[in-house]
């Protein structure tokens, strides 16, 4: 006897549920890889975060390559201010943007060599560090001074964090070639920085006196930039979210009844403060001096 074939919407409704099977039972491996690189990200983050904390929690390698470079060039103007405003012929302290342009410091062989030597502490490799290590290494007493971290110990971090961030990098390539690329723009980075430390008057004024200042005894706060605003290129993410921080509490200050209060007793105390400098300077009748 012949097999009958079942009709073609027969057939149809058992492809479906056989394919509705077969993602059912793939499901919960996709839910597993997918919690698992979530959590291998977090736990990528995490690590960088206890070196440079002012890594955002949701960072990507961007934001890690960025720290490493920061790190970089911080240690870079650190070091100018422990070694090169010493080491090499700078123009008087009251030099403008003109003088620094004729006096031309970046073209002097003192400058080239210090340069040279700054960027010869620059090893970017394979980190064996871990965490812990990594943190140890920051806040060890012999990696830092008055200045700040020495650019050896800080090209050790940046390593680290560079390493960190290649496993956030969705299309890798060969470590060793990432890293070489990370350290040519590290370098480059530095150079900028040290260039700008004696073609711009305020960032040489800034070197000098925190050269002066430590060398004669003061305690160094922490230091980013000649200003540390929030629109400063050279600020750190904690001194931007400062500023916002102080800004947000003076913000809710003003619109609390104790806020507003105060400022209208400001008001007044300004406005009765007028009052009495008019009658005094802003009446023609009153003889100066009284």
């Amino acid at each position: 006897m012949a097999m009958t074939r079942p009709p073609l919407q027969e057939v149809r409704p058992m492809v479906q549920i056989f394919t509705l099977r077969e993602r059912l039972a793939a499901l919960p491996g996709t839910v597993r890889r997918r919690a698992e690189s979530s959590s291998l990200h977090a736990g990528v983050v995490a690590d960088a975060r206890a070196v440079a904390p002012e890594i955002p929690r949701d960072a990507d390698a961007g934001h890690l390559e960025r720290a490493a470079r920061r790190l970089l060039r911080r240690a870079a103007q650190d070091e100018f201010a422990r070694e090169g405003v010493a080491r090499m012929p700078l123009p008087p302290e009251d030099a403008g943007r003109a003088d620094l342009r004729r006096a031309d410091v970046p073209g002097e062989a003192s400058f080239h060599a210090f340069v040279e030597d700054v960027l010869s502490a620059v090893d970017i490799t394979p980190s064996p560090l871990e965490r812990d290590d990594a943190v140890d290494l920051r806040d060890a007493r012999g990696s830092s001074d008055a200045y700040g971290l020495s650019p050896e110990v800080s090209s050790d971090l940046a390593s680290y964090l560079l390493c960190r961030a290649y496993a956030l990098v969705e299309e890798p390539e060969e470590l060793e070639t990432y890293l070489d690329q990370q350290a040519e723009r590290i370098r480059e980075d530095m150079r900028a920085a040290l260039v700008r430390q004696v073609r711009v008057p305020l960032e040489l004024s800034v070197a000098r006196d925190r050269h002066a200042r430590i060398g004669n005894g003061h305690v160094e706060e922490d230091f980013a930039s000649p200003t540390g605003g929030p629109g400063d290129e050279y600020a750190t993410a904690e001194q931007r979210a400062d500023f916002g921080r102080r800004a947000r509490t003076a913000f809710e200050f003003a619109q609390s009844e104790a806020g507003r209060a105060a400022f209208g007793a400001l008001r007044s105390s300004a406005g009765r403060a007028a009052g009495r400098a008019y009658e005094k300077y802003g009446n023609p009748r009153t003889p100066p001096g009284r």
